[in-house]
């Protein structure tokens, strides 16, 4: 007789692993823009971790949040921009990778080798940021003359809203 296990509805491992990593460089890209931003990526690890560790979708969205005022205090810390913008990439990454081992997890189980599947995923997300953050860097270097770091921050926001709207 063929006897069938239940499927564990955890956050995957792979996709845990990528989510925390991606998480610690953005702590990392925030603490060369402010210690305040450092601080916030920090407690934005920190809580994607407990996240991960409940399976709870609500607690990542305030890990995003987090590091979302991680990010607003880096930009007003006048910092350079390169730092930001890599925060921004590592911070919606491992959101966006934690969402997904959720997902993969509640639906194949934490047991399924799923590194293909979700390594494809992370790197997808990536090359979209990758293009987001290019146009946002090429405009702030074409409009940065005299421009104060406010206005960067704000197309920061703009890229972080559309991608999350694309998301959902």
């Amino acid at each position: 007789m063929n006897e069938m296990s239940e499927i564990t509805r955890r956050p995957t491992r792979t996709g845990t692993a990528m989510a925390l990593s991606a998480g610690g460089l953005a702590t990392l890209a925030l603490a060369f823009s402010t210690t305040t931003a450092g601080f916030g990526g920090l407690v934005g690890t920190v809580v994607l971790a407990a996240g991960l560790a409940r399976g709870s979708r609500r607690i990542l969205d305030v890990a995003g949040g987090v590091f979302f005022l991680a990010l607003i205090f880096g930009g007003v810390g006048g910092v350079g921009v390169e730092a930001l913008l890599l925060g921004a990439v590592a911070s919606i990454l491992a959101w966006d990778v934690g969402e997904n081992a959720l997902s993969v997890g509640d639906h194949l189980g934490r047991e399924t080798d799923t590194t293909r599947l979700e390594v494809v995923h992370a790197a997808t997300t990536l090359l979209v940021l990758t293009v987001g953050v290019g146009v946002v860097y090429a405009l702030w270097v074409v409009a940065s003359g005299g421009q104060p770091i406010a206005a960067v921050v704000l197309l920061l926001v703009g890229v972080i809203a559309l991608v999350a709207w694309v998301r959902r």
